[in-house]
């Protein structure tokens, strides 16, 4: 309170030290303003009080005129400007906001009118003082002073745009800013040549929009402190201009002039400028906020599915009855039929936010058509179809660019081609064209189908995002309506162009075209020998909070007769890695205690050899970003949740071995399988975990989750908080789905994702507990619980 009144008092008082009651600017109602409206309006009544004292004390010791009654009118301004701005704008009004910035401007205009008008009353009654110029020269001061200070007054009082300027303010660019006042002051104050006074409007202009806050700020300073010099000393351009024969009341009237001249010139391009930023700065945290979801998302989708796709692996892996390997592939194409779904609106949202992100590494050309014609291959087979692939001969073997989104371009096309086909075949054609424009050499794939054909009204729109050719596609045939979207998109990206043609009833070939660049066969054969070699058993480290997790990567790597200790959290990964050598550690990222990435970060600051040792992350975060920061943290590698098994065998190989090259392996999430939809029990996932362990672990596995789950319930007893409540229902949602609980599982999902003020949580919590009870009535009759 006590710095602000100073604060007024010593604006006031240089203003009327040096000009009296003819002010050519007066700063000092734009800061009582600005501390109006960074303060609620409880406190406003004692800051008034405190400016008026401020002001009459100035006007009494360097005015005219009765200063009690003076400094009220001027306190009448500020109160009045404060409330309208206020009730109007809201409680954090900026002039970046362009209505905000124009309900402002009329009030700086209109109000002061008003107090200018009672203070040239009283000037004139008591003073004698004509009322038209003090009128006019009180008003423009008034106005003056609001309309330049204020708006940066209320950015530099902004905590958010104050960081964002000084951030900007690099050692370079504040030379530049200090070299551009100089300029402006130097044309104002020379009167050697005055028209040179013109060119402070482009130096203001083009300082403002460069350098924005500051930028602005800077030119307010310079060009006002030239002009209010020019005033006193009798001397300048401005002076020049007009002669030095004039009057105090003619320069101070021309001082104004001039800086309304360069405020209204400047200030309109400073806040659209700043404007522009702004929405700049809001898009890029939408982004960061949408990316932050995908991957939020993305970790929760992917992190149940963990369990059981690992189930139906290590099930597919047994000597199964022909009905028995009929129900765990049923299990494998609902599951890809789910994670398609999901993968293209994932996929969709990263490219359209701009984060995706292609490789540039060295592949096979004829291995990527060999492993999209082999997942084709049985649904072509299922449906009667021919499924062909044509490779042009003398075609470079190897490619360097990014296999996994061409193989995703060329499965879409292929995929669709079948499914739209329901005799006949389909041929996947590759050969060498030359562009036309550039002569430059292109690869051009062509997928070719003697299906339903596609009317020609339909191909302008098929690659735009949730199209389909009808509507009743999407009931017939399924589909997200993403895929031919997302193909445009990663082709375009790549550098290439995708496109068309089609008859109905005849047929259709979709085709794609991407930039010929030959691969280095024997960097491309290096690591295939590495990848090739037999790796003894290992002592690994897996850090995994989750308990049936845990299970499946001991069934799996033990069964491979590697040694393996395990850490719930990254404080206990921490101190093993210190207690005992290992070759290896596989560190989740998400733990309770300490997480994954701050414990690879500690184990790199250790003294020892064991700071070397190769972290792989294993996580269910698909977002490059976040992949970057693990490998920021010192990770050697990300492996993605649900755990692809050849890619953790390779990364075994790759890290496991003693001495070995630490430099990361691509990092590639595709998951092939997801949780069939359930009543109270998942009847697919209990048998797999079943087949593994054998029915008296998993009845000891069941009873103590169930046990585990009563727990969580009776920790948020009382009045937990939403931390709390996320964190124990996250744990119980995690685990029952890897078990085969759903119900348990959707109804802990349920309330951690519906958490806010109105919840009632313990009327969920009783309702989670009769759920657990059913659940294990249900599990005592399969004789599991």
């Amino acid at each position: 309170m006590c710095w602000a009144g100073f604060a007024y008092l010593a604006l006031a008082s240089v203003a009327t030290s040096l000009f009296g009651t003819n002010a050519p600017v007066w700063f000092a109602n734009a800061f009582g303003v600005t501390v109006l409206l960074r303060h609620p309006g409880r406190s406003w009544a004692v800051f008034l009080i405190v400016f008026w004292l401020g002001d009459a004390l100035a006007l009494r010791l360097f005015g005219d005129g009765p200063s009690l009654l003076l400094a009220l009118c001027d306190t009448f301004e500020m109160l009045v400007l404060a409330a309208l701005t206020r009730r109007l704008c809201g409680p954090n009004p900026s002039f970046l906001n362009g209505r905000q910035a124009g309900i402002m401007l009329l009030a700086f205009l209109a109000v002061p009118a008003l107090s200018s008008g009672a203070g040239a009353a009283l000037l004139h009654w008591t003073e004698g003082a004509g009322f038209l110029d003090a009128w006019r020269i009180w008003y423009c001061a008034s106005v003056l002073g609001l309309l330049v200070a204020t708006p940066v007054l209320l950015g530099w009082s902004t905590a958010t745009t104050r960081r964002r300027a000084l951030d900007m303010l690099t050692p370079a660019r504040a030379i530049a800013v200090i070299a551009a006042m100089a300029g402006a002051m130097f044309v104002v104050l020379q009167d050697a040549h005055p028209a040179l006074v013109f060119l402070s409007f482009p130096i203001v202009m083009v300082t403002a929009s460069s350098f924005g806050l500051v930028g602005v700020t800077a030119g307010v300073v310079a060009v006002s402190l030239a002009a209010l010099g020019s005033v006193l000393s009798g001397s300048g351009a401005l002076v020049a201009i007009v002669g030095s024969g004039n009057s105090m009341e003619q320069r101070v009237a021309l001082v104004q002039l001039y800086l309304v001249t360069v405020l209204f010139s400047s200030l309109p391009i400073a806040m659209l400028l700043g404007q522009q930023r702004q929405l700049a700065a809001d898009l890029r945290s939408a982004g960061e906020a949408r990316s932050d979801f995908l991957a939020a998302m993305s970790h929760e989708i992917r992190t149940p599915m963990t369990g059981v796709l690992g189930m139906i692996d290590l099930l597919a892996a047994e000597q199964l009855p022909p009905t028995h390997r009929r129900w765990v592939e049923a299990m494998r194409a609902s599951g890809r039929h789910l994670l398609s779904v999901i993968n293209d609106i994932l996929d969709f949202s990263r490219i359209e936010s701009g984060r995706l992100e292609l490789e540039a590494i060295d592949y096979s050309l004829p291995d990527l058509l060999e492993q999209v014609r082999s997942l084709v291959h049985p649904l072509a087979v299922e449906r009667g179809l021919a499924l062909d692939v044509e490779l042009q001969p003398h075609s470079p073997p190897v490619l360097k660019g990014d296999p996994t989104r061409v193989t995703q371009v060329l499965m879409n096309l292929v995929s669709n081609a079948v499914k739209f086909t329901h005799h006949g075949g389909v041929t996947i054609a590759v050969r060498q064209v030359e562009d036309e424009e550039d002569a430059a050499q292109r690869l051009r794939y062509e997928v070719r189908d003697t299906g339903v054909g596609i009317a020609g009204a339909q191909l302008d729109h098929l690659f735009e995002a949730f199209t389909q050719e009808d509507r009743s596609i999407s009931r017939r045939y399924g589909g997200s309506g993403l895929g031919l979207a997302i193909c445009k998109r990663l082709v375009e990206a790549m550098e290439g162009r995708i496109g068309v043609e089609s008859r109905v009833g005849v047929g259709s070939c979709f085709w794609f075209e991407l930039p010929l660049v030959p691969g280095d066969v024997e960097a491309l054969e290096q690591p295939r020998r590495a990848e090739a070699r037999v790796v003894e058993p290992r002592r690994i480290l897996i850090a995994e909070d989750v308990d049936i997790n845990r299970q499946i990567l001991a069934a799996r790597l033990g069964s491979q007769g590697h040694e393996l200790v395990f850490a719930e959290d990254g404080a206990q990964a921490l101190a093993r890695v210190q207690q005992q050598p290992f070759d290896l550690v596989f560190m989740d990222v998400q733990m309770p205690v300490m997480d994954g990435v701050e414990a690879t970060r500690r184990i790199r600051r250790l003294p020892g050899p064991e700071k070397d040792i190769p972290i792989v992350a294993l996580t269910a975060n698909v977002m490059a970003r976040e992949r970057d920061r693990y490998l920021g943290a010192g990770m050697n590698d990300c492996l993605m949740k649900p755990i692809e098994w050849d890619q953790l065998d390779a990364a075994i190989v790759r890290y496991g071995q003693r001495g070995a090259a630490t430099a990361p392996l691509a990092a590639m999430a595709a998951p092939t399988a997801a949780p069939a939809e359930v009543t109270l029990l998942d009847a697919e996932t209990l048998e797999g975990l079943r087949a593994m362990m054998g029915d008296e672990q998993l009845r000891a596995l069941v009873r103590s989750g169930l046990a585990t789950y009563l727990a969580s319930c009776d920790a948020l007893a009382g009045t937990p908080s939403a931390t709390e409540i996320h964190a124990q229902m996250h744990k119980v949602k995690g685990s029952a789905g890897t078990l085969g609980l759903g119900a348990v599982m959707r109804m802990a999902a349920g309330i951690e994702a519906g958490l806010d003020e109105s919840t009632d949580v313990r009327r969920e919590l009783e309702e989670l507990r009769a759920c657990i009870a059913a659940t294990r009535r249900e599990l005592e009759g399969k004789g599991l619980a």
